[in-house]
């Protein structure tokens, strides 16, 4: 008994796409490649070494070279925000990516080639952890305090069904702990003895250790909303203005064939798309009283 669908007598190059289609669909519905199945080995160590990349452009940007233009050349001893206690500092620096090439990277303590930089980490956890810091810093540790525990996002990525404009989950706990930590490790590093370090301190305290507060991040998460509105207002006027100026144009010019072909052409339109409007062209055509010897 044949299936419920039915195609309507293809032409024969059409049939020869359609069971081209439908073999592709079966082939990645029933049986996929290794390459799909197979997941990737992911890192072992606690210490997360991508939260610890953010959080070590931030450690660099907010206090390093704040720091250096103060004057302050050395840290104290004990203080978590010193470069040579990162944890994963000097593997970072012995990376590189290889000359000539957009995604392999090499390994600067043995010079091994690797196709991207998580093997390459991958790589420096097995075989260089010899050469981090005993009693290193996890930096990863310090991702709430510079609000980088998830990248460029800022906030943990929201499902499809959330809403967009309510703060994300925050815990008071969580934040009590973390202004805790901040003051801590500023104390450390920035001791109020000394008046370059006390002014640095105070800055840095009331940026960071500040504002982690539940409602202060809140309100920080309403500000970003509102400042993308005006954004996304705009580009939603400007699509409008050009379907607008498009559909203008192709109901009034004479030459709107030559466009449509044009995009045709260029894959813009599919064929079926263009007869749509081609029909409908000409239909408004008919409505408002336009002769078309006459548009130009």
């Amino acid at each position: 008994m044949a299936s419920g669908i039915h195609f309507p007598h293809p032409r024969p190059a059409l049939r020869q796409v359609l069971l081209a289609g439908l073999s592709a669909a079966s082939l990645a519905t029933g049986h996929s490649g290794k390459k799909e199945t197979v997941p990737r080995t992911e890192l072992s160590h606690p210490c997360s070494r991508t939260i610890s990349r953010n959080v070590r452009k931030q450690v660099q940007k907010e206090v390093l070279k704040p720091s250096e233009k103060a004057g302050i050349t050395s840290w104290p001893f004990g203080c978590p925000l010193d470069p040579a206690r990162d944890l994963f500092g000097d593997h970072e620096k012995q990376k590189s990516r290889k000359r000539g090439t957009t995604t392999q990277w090499v390994c600067g303590y043995c010079q091994k080639v690797f196709k991207n930089e998580h093997y390459l980490d991958m790589h420096m956890e097995r075989k260089h952890m010899s050469q981090t810091p005993a009693n290193g810093v996890c930096l990863a540790d310090y991702c709430e305090i510079f609000d980088s525990c998830y990248g460029d996002l800022r906030r943990p990525p929201r499902r499809s069904s959330e809403n967009s404009q309510a703060p994300p989950p925050c815990s008071n706990e969580t934040m009590a702990k973390e202004r805790k930590r901040c003051g801590d490790s500023l104390t450390k590093c920035l001791p109020l003895e000394q008046d370059a370090a006390r002014q640095l301190h105070a800055k840095l305290s009331k940026h960071f250790c500040q504002t982690l507060d539940c409602r202060i991040r809140a309100e920080q998460h309403r500000d970003q909303h509102a400042e993308m509105m005006p954004v996304i207002v705009i580009l939603i006027l400007v699509v409008l203005c050009g379907f607008v100026i498009f559909s203008l144009v192709v109901c009034c010019v004479d030459y709107s064939d030559d466009i449509l072909n044009f995009l045709v052409e260029s894959k813009v339109l599919s064929p079926d798309t263009r007869k749509q409007v081609t029909k409908a062209r000409e239909t408004t055509r008919k409505q408002i009283g336009i002769d078309r010897t006459k548009g130009i």
